[in-house]
């Protein structure tokens, strides 16, 4: 079983990675989300993707601040049908993060999101 825990630190920033673990961008300010899969806290951030468009244009995406590394890119749903995330506010987003990362954890199982993040941030 999985579960969210989200907080708020205003100003917390962090900088994305591309696939080569480099940075790239300007630091992104995000709202940190404490996930738990399996026995092991994740803190990921909670943030609209980087971009020069205004906030309201770009999607919402789940990352892990400390590798940099993408989670999930969330979809909103209106009348069951999955959308853009871009329209949602902040509190809509958290929600459907929690409910991407808990569907993602169910789906591909804890063990392998864990070995994932580990994978990666080494």
């Amino acid at each position: 079983m999985s579960a969210a825990i989200i907080t708020r630190y205003p100003g917390a920033t962090f900088t994305m990675h591309d696939r080569n673990g480099l940075p790239f961008g300007a630091p992104v300010q995000y709202t940190p989300v404490l996930f738990i899969a399996g026995t092991v806290t994740h803190r990921l951030a909670l943030h609209r993707e980087a971009g020069t468009a205004p906030a309201s244009y770009r999607e919402w995406v789940v990352s892990h601040p400390v590798i940099g590394a993408k989670v999930c890119r969330l979809a909103g749903s209106h009348k069951g049908m999955p959308c853009s995330s871009k329209g949602l506010n902040s509190k809509q987003a958290r929600a459907a993060a929690m409910e991407q990362l808990n569907a993602l954890c169910e789906r591909i199982g804890s063990e392998k999101f864990n070995a994932t993040i580990a994978a990666v941030a080494s």
